[in-house]
């Protein structure tokens, strides 16, 4: 049955939990415990926002803090795909539901997810309505204190836990306010596409397992150091040299050479052979100077495609590579 493959699709899990965790301890050494807990709270929330359907923004925020509390009052603290669907199905009308179920579905699968939460109220008016499909989510009994900013409070000796239920002491809703995450440039990027917390070990198996040369530290670290510098989405980066080069396949005769610019930036890798760091560092730079004066309607990705390739298509794989390490890297455990 399509809800029972759902709920086998793990999407957050303790183990995730503590990746993000270790992130976080090795890029804010110096940040107190109730920062980083901060930090990890706000990285939680977006990683959960990002694998919700599309809809009312207000409602998907609700549906954001149910799930947020549900992982924190779960013994196993896991959120499945089921528990995504649930929430998505209360305020995501039909068509966007439909959207965000292929992308991990069959077809015929997400149409009966559809028979799901979206039955006909009447077989004359064939109406579509989602259930009310409640959730019944255990009280965080001493765990929400009101008018607190920060999220999530973690105790002193935070670098030596290991289950991340003893991390998570105490909590209350979002956003957070008053602590400064990240100080990245501002540019005209969609809140999708500006840096988030990605784990680079997942990000360089993600890429081992299709024999790219860019799973390197080397590679990885400057396509990292250039989207935390100019706040692009790592994956965007990475999803740009998938379409250019395919990820840069070690099989390829000139692998190493390409490694250096696999964003084919200034025409391509044969005319500008320079060296990893500085093509991250353009390709960064080119991503966010393009971005300039999209207007509210226009794809993103597209709009940047006016002029970093000649093929008006090439966003389009773009897209696609990038949504697809967000499901495989991003929303599943390692």
């Amino acid at each position: 049955m399509v809800t029972e493959k759902l709920k086998e699709d793990v999407v957050l899990s303790r183990e995730k939990v503590g990746h993000a965790q270790k992130f976080i301890l090795k890029k804010y050494p110096d940040a107190t415990s109730k920062k980083r807990a901060a930090i990890l709270a706000d990285t939680l929330h977006k990683m959960i926002e990002r694998s919700l359907p599309n809809g009312e923004e207000e409602r998907k925020k609700a549906a954001r803090q149910r799930l947020f509390e549900h992982l924190l009052s779960s013994g196993n603290m896991i959120i499945t795909r089921l528990d995504l669907a649930e929430e998505g199905a209360a305020y995501a009308d039909p068509e966007e539901m439909m959207s965000w179920s292929t992308g991990f579905l069959s077809e015929d699968e997400a149409k009966k997810l559809m028979d799901v939460f979206y039955p006909p109220v009447n077989v004359t008016g064939n109406e579509m309505k989602p259930m009310n499909r409640k959730r019944l989510i255990p009280a965080l009994s001493g765990i929400l204190i009101s008018g607190l900013a920060v999220v999530l409070i973690l105790t002193v000796d935070w670098p030596d836990k290991t289950e991340p239920e003893r991390i998570l002491a105490e909590a209350v809703p979002p956003p957070v306010q008053n602590v400064e995450v990240y100080k990245g440039p501002v540019n005209e990027l969609p809140e999708h596409l500006k840096f988030t917390f990605v784990e680079k070990e997942a990000v360089q198996v993600w890429l081992g397992e299709r024999g790219s040369i860019l799973a390197d530290d080397r590679n990885v670290d400057a396509i990292f150091q250039a989207a935390h510098d100019f706040n692009i989405h790592p994956l965007l980066l990475f999803a740009i040299t998938g379409q250019e080069q395919a990820f840069v396949p070690r099989t390829h005769e000139n692998a190493e050479e390409i490694s250096n610019n696999p964003f084919n930036v200034f025409h391509s890798w044969q005319d500008f052979n320079t060296n990893i760091e500085e093509s991250s560092e353009i390709a960064a730079r080119t991503v966010v100077n393009l971005s300039d004066g999209r207007p509210p309607e226009a794809n993103p990705i597209q709009w940047i495609n006016r002029k970093y390739a000649e093929d008006p298509n090439w966003w389009q794989g773009v897209e696609a590579i990038f949504e697809q390490m967000e499901r495989e890297i991003v929303a599943k455990p390692s």
